[in-house]
């Protein structure tokens, strides 16, 4: 008997968090009010439905979505043929679900018709075939987003795209179950059929195919038969649905079944539209493939070429896996069923005569993407249309808003509203009264929050709560803990082998346990910096604290109270009015600061050990760069609420002196100088240009300039009355790291700009200090570039700068010491070694306070 499929049981097992479902057609009202709150009700946050956008357009006519742009992303898929595949893929933490069949989103393929669907449990990171089946599928749908979404906004696709952060499983590598294989089809692409082949084994004995629609030549049918020739080829088809051509009568070597009980369970029931799609196929050795999907035997599903054809998807089983499904569904039988009679081809024919073509007459449908007081779409969408009035619609189609304030931005067609409601679910636009356009309103900002995994959601609370007066200081730990030094990463950077011959960076360096890996965008954006590719927890920690700063900055600090609430979102509470104006006492602010210390004691602990461990080339210089930098954001976070958030005291801070300035200290003694591979904050030649030019490094030397002025760190260029050595080798080495931390600007404004919206954020005032920094780097620039004025080596003495005669890039170094023959410069290590060169090959300049 055939074994029923139950989504809702699926769901009612837990343990997922996101959902991607692809369908031709969708009845959007049964998607919203069943499908979608059933999945949001087991806890799956982030959904996305893909369709066919002829479909779509049909949808937007007789059906509306009342939910999509805001609680779940909806895209329109553009193909020659039509989009077709049916899949539903669930992701979690610890498993996955895939069903590939021939349901569309309907309540008829959910529950009346019958269909055939393949369902795949993937029982976590050591399900390696199932994790190779879900990369298979994702592959697929990654080529739809960048082949068929053709005037989509950009977000929309990174939505799709999001789905694969709530399963880190799928990063694990795996190899295919050789017996259950994924089978996509597009045009362009290999030939569905030509996929299907290469399964087969020996001669073929017996084919047994059912559909819906063939095409009316039946060019697949033929393609099998002569491809395959088989001995016995049977097309079961229900007379009463199918929509087949009547020259199928006379195609020899073929036979037509009647399948109108076909997958009902006793002969008395009344079958429901037989709409399940398949093919099986038994070879004479013994070797048998079975496969379910959505391709219909017809020519634009199974032979698209580069001219048409659809985008299908279909699961294959081989061997035992094969007899056991065509069994378990009954298609081992279709050899047996009745021929098709006389009065069967007639019922045929009245329902072929009885189809008739639904086609979208009306406004031109797409998506169009709102941000605050503006909704952009693809200009193409408007092309020649230079006079529009734009209405904002509910979901109901009531009017919000009107304007005719609009404009081309490069490719993007942008229409500025006074604001752009949550309600406001569609944009119409009207040209000389004529309704022309209507785009779907993709809310980015409430979908991206859907969007946020488990990790994200818990650093967003803890964010928030620092600024009431109950800080939640462990979470804000353990999820830096996850997302730093967590286990959870993506590739890394390859580094580019210098030009002698010498050590090249692996691309994943087994010493390497638990890192925070990266991977690069292949191109450059022309006139600034790229970031870099993260985890999606990871970019989330950034996109926080250092891509919103200046949002923080730009708004005035909100009265929020012990919940995180603002005084709008306090109206009508019912809490205990003495309670919410209690301060909170100082025993209570001296356990939370004990605590706070406890854990940045550990943050520092752990993030110090990596960076020795990346001096002496034990960890990858990248993977352990960008792990600071999510470090001092954090730090530099807290220490924001320092003399702002109730919980700390006045006069304390949250980042006790002693831990900023052992931090300070270990990243001067091992970022500063070269390691093993050649790399330094000061020298990344040898690092993939992506890497050493984007914006993630960038922010980075900001931020270690940040810490520098938060520990106090200055010039010092007055020799005290009776200085002793050792009080001068220190006097020295902080100038070194003046001069080094000088260096780190080499005139990029986004070093400067991080730095400066980082020592702002606490004091205004304290911005002396940069500028002092800016004047020295400015300075050094000039003494590489046009090195005049220079002293010959004799006249050397401690403190001053030294400059290599000959050797290109020379980073400025401070002279420790100097005889007749040699100098010693500084060097920034923990053993504090210094270098040694000839004096011949140095020249000098005074450090004074013109130079410095």
């Amino acid at each position: 008997m055939l074994h029923r499929i139950s989504l809702l049981e699926e769901l009612k097992k837990g343990g997922f968090e996101a959902s991607l479902i692809t369908t031709y057609n969708a009845y959007l009202p049964f998607y919203e009010e069943v499908v979608l709150r059933r999945m949001v009700g087991a806890g799956i946050r982030h959904n996305v439905l893909l369709m066919d956008a002829a479909q779509y357009a049909l949808s937007l006519k007789g059906n509306p979505p009342r939910l999509a742009g805001r609680q779940y992303s909806l895209l329109p898929m553009t193909v020659q043929g039509a989009f077709h595949p049916k899949l539903i893929f669930l992701a979690g933490k610890n498993k996955g679900l895939i069903l590939i069949g021939s349901h569309n989103m309907t309540v008829a393929g959910f529950g009346f018709n019958r269909e055939l669907t393949g369902l795949v449990r993937i029982e976590g990171e050591k399900d390696a075939p199932g994790i190779a089946l879900a990369n298979d599928a994702l592959a697929a749908v990654e080529y739809w987003l960048q082949n068929f979404t053709r005037g989509l906004p950009e977000h929309t696709r990174k939505m799709v795209q999001r789905v694969r952060d709530f399963a880190p499983w799928l990063k694990n590598e795996a190899s295919p179950n050789a017996e259950l294989r994924l089978l996509a089809g597009h045009p362009g692409g290999a030939l569905l059929w030509d996929q299907f082949k290469q399964l087969l084994e020996g001669d073929t004995e017996r084919v047994g195919v059912s559909g819906a629609f063939f095409d009316r030549k039946l060019g697949f049918i033929a393609r099998v038969k002569d491809d395959l020739k088989p001995k016995r080829l049977t097309v079961a088809v229900d007379p009463a649905t199918v929509e087949l051509d009547q020259s199928a009568k006379s195609l020899v070597g073929v036979s037509f079944a009647d399948a109108a009980k076909l997958g009902l369970e006793n002969e008395n029931d009344t079958g429901g539209y037989l709409h399940a799609k398949s093919i099986y196929v038994e070879s004479g050795n013994g070797n048998s493939v079975f496969a379910v999907g959505s391709a219909n035997p017809s020519r634009p599903a199974w032979l698209a070429d580069a001219d048409g054809g659809n985008v299908e998807l279909m699961l294959a089983y081989r061997g035992d896996d094969a007899r056991a499904a065509a069994n378990a569904t009954g298609l081992d039988t279709v050899h047996a069923l009745p021929l098709l009679d006389e009065a069967g081809w007639q019922t045929i024919a009245e329902t072929l005569e009885a189809e008739a073509d639904s086609k979208a007459e009306g406004p031109q449908t797409g998506v169009a993407l709102a941000e605050r007081d503006r909704i952009e779409f693809d200009s193409q969408l408007c092309e020649g249309s230079t006079s529009m009035v734009f209405t904002l619609c509910n979901e109901n189609g009531a009017e919000i808003s009107r304007t005719t304030t609009h404009r081309i931005e490069g490719a993007m067609f942008v229409v500025e509203f006074p604001s752009v409601p949550a309600a406001a679910t569609f944009l119409d636009g009207y040209h000389r009264d004529v309704h022309s356009l209507k785009l779907l309103i993709h809310h980015a900002g409430l979908v991206e929050e859907h969007a946020r995994t488990g990790n994200q959601r818990r650093l967003k609370d803890a964010l928030q709560s620092l600024d009431t007066d109950t800080p939640n200081i462990e979470l804000l730990v353990q999820c830096l803990d996850k997302i730093v030094f967590g286990d959870d990463q993506p590739s890394q950077p390859t580094i580019k082998k210098n030009a002698g011959g010498d050590d090249q960076a692996k691309a994943n360096d087994p010493e390497d346990k638990g890192t925070l890996m990266i991977s690069v965008d292949e191109m450059k954006k022309p006139g600034g910096k790229q970031r870099l590719h993260h985890s999606s927890d990871f970019g989330y920690l950034l996109d926080a604290l250092i891509y919103h700063l200046g949002m923080r900055e730009d708004k005035p600090q909100e009265d929020l109270d012990r919940f995180g609430r603002n005084e709008e979102e306090r109206v009508g509470t019912d809490d205990d009015p003495v309670t919410e104006v209690d301060p909170i006492s100082p025993e209570k602010q001296a356990e939370l600061l004990d605590i706070c210390h406890s854990k940045v004691r550990t943050i520092v602990r752990r993030i110090t050990t990596q960076l020795t461990a990346c001096a002496e080339g034990k960890q990858p210089f990248p993977a352990v760069a960008i792990r600071l930098l999510g470090v001092l954001a954090v730090l530099r976070e807290l220490r924001r609420c320092d003399g702002r958030a109730a919980w700390v005291e006045k006069g304390k801070t949250t980042v006790p002196q002693e831990e900023r300035r052992k931090l300070l200290q270990a990243i001067m003694f091992t970022l500063f100088e070269r390691n093993a591979k050649g790399l330094s904050l000061l020298d990344l030649r040898q690092a993939d240009e992506a890497f050493r030019d984007s914006d993630d490094i960038a922010r980075l030397k900001g931020l270690v300039l940040w810490l520098a002025w938060d520990c106090g760190l200055t010039l010092d260029l007055q020799k005290p009355f009776m200085e002793s050595p050792e009080d001068l080798q220190n006097r020295l080495q902080g100038n070194a790291m003046v001069l080094a931390l000088a260096q780190l600007i080499r005139r990029d404004e986004v070093v400067l700009d991080e730095a400066q919206q980082s020592i702002g954020s606490l004091t205004s005032s304290e911005l002396d200090w940069l500028e002092a920094i800016h004047t020295l780097a400015t300075q050094c620039d000039t003494l590489l570039e046009n090195p005049t004025n220079l002293l010959p080596s004799q006249m050397a003495e401690p403190g001053y700068i030294a400059v290599h005669r000959t050797i290109r890039p020379w980073d400025l170094r401070i002279v420790r010491s100097q005889n007749n023959k040699q100098i010693s410069l500084i060097r920034l290590t923990k053993d504090g070694r210094p270098l040694s060169y000839l004096s011949d090959n140095l020249s000098v300049v005074q450090f004074n306070q013109q130079a410095g």
